[in-house]
């Protein structure tokens, strides 16, 4: 199973094509997505979840985080209909702390089922504190990390606090199976930590193969793993 954490920044920097181009070529069977627009007006209205369902023959999902130009901001997630039973796919939106001080937007956690997995997507806030907050919601969101695939942009590393405490609840970062070399994921201009994370729950795995590909389609790279 080859699963895709993405953060594609609403398609900006070279259009909905250019996204869709690179995801098909990995031809993934589950893939996250951050910072996705529905209906809102910077990028065309577009329904980029749907659309980008369709282009790749996908059933998709969206979690919206927050309205925005008369439309909506938040997470997907894309899985081949066959391992969904070839229905439609059925998400969870969970509210996440935060959106309440300076600096903070309102964030929220996807969750689903696919090919027996507990797949989760998340982006966590800038501020520290309200990482932490966020991510102990997420482990109580959990209840458990047995079967649990959490994906997402974390704004920051593995040794980050809010981390910490997912791995601590049961969590494992993918690059400790595969003892890959650690690389650098953001910021874009100048990459200074592996903020853009796939957790495994006991169940899950082991990953055989981590990678990170380097796109000009968003400010991230992408981050695959093949478990």
């Amino acid at each position: 199973m080859r699963i895709v954490t993405w953060n594609i920044k609403h398609a900006e920097l070279r259009g909905l094509d250019a996204i869709a181009e690179r995801l098909r070529a990995l031809e993934a069977d589950a893939i996250a997505l951050q910072e996705v627009d529905r209906g809102v007006l910077r990028s065309n209205r577009e329904d980029q979840p749907r659309l980008l369902g369709d282009v790749l023959s996908m059933a998709h999902g969206f979690a919206p985080a927050l309205s925005l130009e008369g439309g909506e901001y938040g997470c997907a997630l894309l899985v081949r209909p066959q391992l969904i039973g070839n229905r439609p796919l059925a998400v969870k939106t969970l509210p996440l702390p935060g959106g309440d001080g300076p600096g903070e937007e309102t964030r929220t956690l996807l969750s689903a089922r696919a090919a027996g997995h507990r797949i989760f997507v998340a982006h966590l806030d800038l501020p520290a504190e309200l990482r932490e907050r966020q991510a102990d919601a997420i482990i109580a969101a959990l209840g458990s990390a047995r079967g649990a695939i959490l994906l997402g942009d974390f704004n920051e590393g593995r040794s980050g606090h809010a981390v910490r405490r997912l791995t601590a609840s049961g969590l494992r970062d993918a690059w400790d199976d595969t003892f890959a070399d650690e690389r650098p994921t953001a910021p874009g201009d100048r990459p200074q930590e592996r903020i853009d994370l796939v957790l495994l729950g006991e169940g899950v795995g082991p990953a055989r193969a981590t990678q990170i590909i380097d796109s000009d389609a968003s400010d991230h790279p992408l981050v695959v793993v093949d478990l």
